[in-house]
């Protein structure tokens, strides 16, 4: 009875400040879901009762305690033992469980139901033939949490696994950690600490990639490499998610978990696509924002004072990015000036970054070429949004390069780097809103390559073919000449926004569409089209 655990009084005082701080009520269904647990079990542990052990602990961690211990009353008496192991094995239904969770697996807090894309994650790990799966996406985007969840919800469920070990790269140097580090922590969990560094003292790489090799191939494991991208290459664009030279040893570790036969599957995370994996035994699956729906209930469970409208303003702003919601979220509710209302933060704010999600970005941007950091600025100008962004949209701004260049080397680097996309719906690249910010903050830093950029993009929009005149009929047949218009305002292009006035304004009064459109697209041309009619 050894694995039960009950809370101290002063112990329920922490976990009472910390749930407080989160916005949780004392039996929230969100705790209830990063935990793992019932509501049930969570009423026990608010009643001072016995719960298992390894619910106890995750009881603490979803709420941000790693020292559980702090938490814990120390002595239970036999008879509560034994009712509260009957009791809590009932309330939270575990006993299909396959694998015991990694104790570094990171909590998962405010979860919010990405179905679909665990529903595809497992899928794929039980039912195919997939060896490995690398979840990329921008920082902040929810990678960590989703295979952290993905791991909960498995080791619930009646699966072939038998051992789970997470593995981070990241380290407070932005580097991967020593090889040697990480395959003897690999070779220690997988033994069930059979294995120990000091064992392996006198094995090289090869040896313990072959020791690990066996291990999986005795026993299905999920392993899970975290921040995958560490490994990577920077500063060229060519060589954008290819393995850097002093990762060798880790390049060989993965190639040979992929290509050797084994029971076991391998799961990444990365902010950045991995070139070298083989794609016929791996997937990749692109993390995306929330959808709106999920946005908003993230927002909610920050208890802000907001109606619907928003909400979902707030989150089509940040695309549902949720780490930038939360911190947003929590700044609105916190920071005196807002006092936790969104309308007055939506109406104060024309921006989208702060300090902490810039940061992140930030890291991303250092790791560019030069090439790819130029073409990010520039094409920041194009409001991706309100106009599909082609190709020829790209180069019209990289001139210096030829299309094979920019095309097969700088575009195809700054997509595997996740900051630039192609939508296939669409047809057209796009960038997320904080990664256009962020350029169009570089481009500002020098005033005259702004200028240029937006002359750049005038010329490409007045270069679009369109209809005959006698044939416009709505907005969207001069969109272009609109387009055209905005750059050349912005490049100081008097002549030029001119002419453009001079030949469409007529059109635009003549729709009665130069209100609606002005309000919309925010153009100075629709602007000066109203004062004219007026």
């Amino acid at each position: 009875m050894a694995g039960l655990l009950r809370a101290s009084e002063e112990g329920l005082k922490i976990i009472d400040m910390v749930r407080r701080n989160l916005g949780w009520n004392k039996a929230d269904e969100l705790w209830c879901q990063a935990a793992l647990t019932s509501k049930a079990t969570l009423k026990r542990f608010w009643t001072q009762q016995p719960i298992r052990r390894e619910t106890f602990i995750h009881i603490c961690k979803a709420v941000g305690v790693k020292n559980w211990q702090d938490i814990v009353a120390r002595e239970i008496q036999e008879p509560e033992l034994l009712s509260a192991a009957i009791a809590d094995t009932a309330q939270d239904n575990q006993n299909d469980r396959t694998f015991p969770l990694p104790e570094n697996l990171p909590p998962v807090r405010n979860w919010v139901q990405r179905t679909k894309e665990l529903d595809i994650l497992k899928t794929t790990i039980i039912n195919s033939d997939i060896t490995a799966i690398s979840i990329v996406g921008l920082p902040g985007i929810g990678k960590t949490t989703l295979i952290s969840q993905l791991i909960r919800q498995i080791h619930t469920e009646k699966t072939p696994f038998t051992c789970a070990a997470w593995q981070s790269l990241q380290s407070a140097t932005g580097k991967a950690p020593p090889f040697d580090r990480t395959i003897d922590s690999l070779l220690f969990t997988l033994s069930n600490g059979d294995i120990t560094a000091a064992v392996n003292a006198q094995d090289d790489s090869f040896k313990k990639t072959e020791n690990l090799i066996k291990i999986l191939r005795d026993k299905p494991c999920l392993l899970v490499f975290d921040r995958a991208d560490t490994l990577l290459k920077t500063g060229e664009a060519k060589a954008a998610g290819y393995f850097a030279e002093d990762c060798a040893e880790y390049a060989w570790l993965f190639k040979q978990l992929l290509e050797t036969e084994h029971q076991s599957k391998i799961l990444f995370t990365s902010r950045e696509s991995l070139a070298e994996l083989p794609p016929t035994i791996t997937r990749e699956i692109q993390l995306n924002g929330l959808n709106r729906d999920s946005a908003v209930a993230l927002l909610q469970s920050f208890n802000l004072t907001a109606n619907a409208e928003e909400l979902a303003e707030m989150g089509d702003r940040y695309s549902g990015h949720p780490k930038a919601l939360q911190l947003v979220a929590a700044l609105i509710r916190y920071d005196t000036e807002f006092q936790g209302n969104v309308g007055i933060f939506l109406h104060q704010r024309d921006w989208l970054l702060i300090r902490d999600i810039e940061s992140a970005i930030d890291e991303m941007i250092a790791r560019l070429s030069d090439g790819e950091q130029t073409c990010l600025s520039r094409i920041s100008v194009y409001q991706t949004s309100e106009y599909p962004l082609s190709f020829a949209g790209i180069s019209a701004q990289m001139p210096e390069v030829s299309k094979y260049e920019l095309k097969e080397n700088i575009i195809q680097a700054l997509k595997r780097r996740q900051l630039l996309y192609y939508d296939r719906h669409l047809k057209s690249y796009q960038l997320h809103p904080l990664v256009r910010e962020k350029g169009e903050y570089l481009l500002s830093q020098n005033p005259e390559n702004l200028r240029t950029a937006h002359s750049q993009a005038y010329n490409y929009y007045i270069s679009i073919p369109l209809k005959p005149k006698s044939e416009w009929q709505e907005i969207e047949d001069i969109k272009p000449l609109i387009r055209a218009h905005y750059h050349a305002s912005q490049a100081g292009d008097l002549d030029a926004t001119n002419a453009i006035i001079s030949e469409v304004y007529e059109y635009l009064r003549q729709w009665n569409c130069a209100e609606l459109v002005c309000g919309n697209l925010q153009l100075p041309l629709l602007t000066e089209v109203k004062n004219i009619t007026l």
